[in-house]
């Protein structure tokens, strides 16, 4: 019995120990499997927190690049800015430099429109005065040409009476009087007790020596003269119109001056 008993008891302590082999190995492998599923969990862990460092990196090199574009859009937005204000400015002046010209170009404009009116004005006129000396050169041409009588002298003052009397019939003036000098040009005329009296020539005035048709170059110097002139409205020098010379040559005898009038040209003798 005692035996027996030492068999179950030797059974029971084994029973036991094996038991407690077993629960210690369940034990080891279930600390090796916990073991080995917290290091999978630090490791996956691990690798999210590379993964979000990543992401995190990469959201920050994006962040960095979108601050340069949005930077550089500012730039170009201000550089656009600047050179919408110069062009705006360049317009303006550009505006008011049209406008200057325009006004320069209208006051131009008048001002060639006043010269034109005036430039017409003045044409109409010497037309005008054209026309009457034409019409003058006409009536003189009619004329019978009568020879003009030898000098012969006479006081000074009918001789300044009859250039006074001659001066005022219409527009025209006459003067008697010694020649100076004579050009195709002009005629330098001298009257006793008057100033010299210088003569514009033109291819229009008739000149006649002796009462012969001739130029200005035949008239000799001492010739007496009666002549007929104008004063130009433009130049204000006397223009001739008609030259009546008489040569030097003394007459067999002097004739005398028609009644009521005095012989022109006269030099007081010697």
């Amino acid at each position: 019995m005692r035996f027996r008993a030492g068999w179950w008891m030797a059974g029971a302590a084994a029973l036991t120990l094996g038991t407690a082999c077993e629960e210690r190995d369940r034990g080891a492998q279930e600390q090796a499997s916990g073991q080995s599923t917290v290091n999978d969990q630090v490791a996956q862990a691990q690798q999210r927190t590379e993964s979000a460092f990543d992401s995190a990196r990469q959201a920050q090199e994006q962040a960095s690049e979108q601050q340069k574009q949005a930077s550089s859009a500012q730039q170009e937005l201000q550089d656009k800015q600047r050179e919408y204000q110069e062009a705006q400015a360049k317009a303006h002046s550009a505006a008011q430099q049209a406008q200057q010209a325009q006004q320069g170009a209208q006051q131009q404009k008048q001002e060639a429109q006043q010269a034109q009116r005036q430039q017409s004005e003045t044409l109409a006129q010497q037309n005008q005065q054209a026309r009457q000396q034409s019409e003058q050169l006409r009536q003189q041409s009619q004329q019978p040409v009568a020879v003009a009588p030898p000098p012969q002298t006479q006081p000074q003052g009918a001789q300044t009476q009859q250039q006074g009397a001659q001066a005022q019939q219409g527009s025209e003036q006459q003067v008697v009087g010694e020649v100076l000098s004579a050009s195709d040009q002009e005629l330098l005329l001298s009257s006793q007790g008057e100033p010299q009296l210088r003569l514009q020539v033109s291819p229009e005035t008739q000149v006649m020596v002796d009462g012969r048709q001739a130029n200005v170059g035949d008239i000799e110097e001492g010739s007496q003269v009666r002549a007929s002139y104008r004063t130009d409205a433009q130049s204000g020098e006397p223009q001739a119109v008609r030259i009546e010379a008489t040569s030097q040559v003394q007459p067999t005898a002097p004739a005398a001056p028609e009644s009521g009038e005095s012989t022109p040209g006269s030099q007081p003798t010697q």
